[in-house]
């Protein structure tokens, strides 16, 4: 195989992107005093996790939004609470867009690139969430990695 041969071989598999805009959308955090914060861990804790995806065809965007939200969890494990949580939006831009969004404007690239953009979406967040944790009786806890693979895909109307 020439190198040119090679060369779009690799080509045609690389998708380039670039992080446009990176931003907490919001904040909560319950009241702490009914709880023991600092006795918490994050084995205490469940998170849920929202995610919402949109494209733009004119601009080549691709709109990732987030919703965090980490629950308490109780010894009987019925109840649960939710003890604080965070929206985020990340916006990337790629010019690969028409390799990666189908005419529906429906992302149709390969699983890894979706996952990697995720990835990066969840890792801001992580950032947010600490910056936002810090001056609080919360401030130990951390957002543990994220098992991607046990994540339930919805289709919104």
């Amino acid at each position: 195989m020439t190198e040119e041969k090679k060369e779009k071989m690799v080509s045609d598999k690389t998708i380039r992107v670039e992080i446009i805009e990176s931003k907490p959308n919001g904040f909560y955090i319950q009241d702490l005093e009914k709880i023991e914060s600092k006795k918490i861990t994050t084995k205490d804790l469940e998170y849920r996790i929202n995610v919402i995806t949109s494209t733009n065809t004119k601009d080549k965007l691709i709109k990732i939004e987030l919703e965090l939200d980490a629950f308490l969890i109780k010894s009987n494990k019925e109840e649960s609470s939710s003890i604080f949580g965070i929206k985020s939006t990340t916006v990337f831009r790629t010019p690969d867009f028409n390799k990666i969004v189908g005419e529906n404007e429906k992302i149709i690239g390969p699983d890894d690139f979706t996952k990697k953009l995720l990835n990066i979406s969840i890792g801001g967040i992580r950032g947010m969430l600490s910056a936002n944790l810090i001056n609080t009786e919360l401030n130990h806890v951390t957002l543990p990695l994220l098992d991607l693979g046990v994540m339930e895909e919805q289709e919104t109307p």
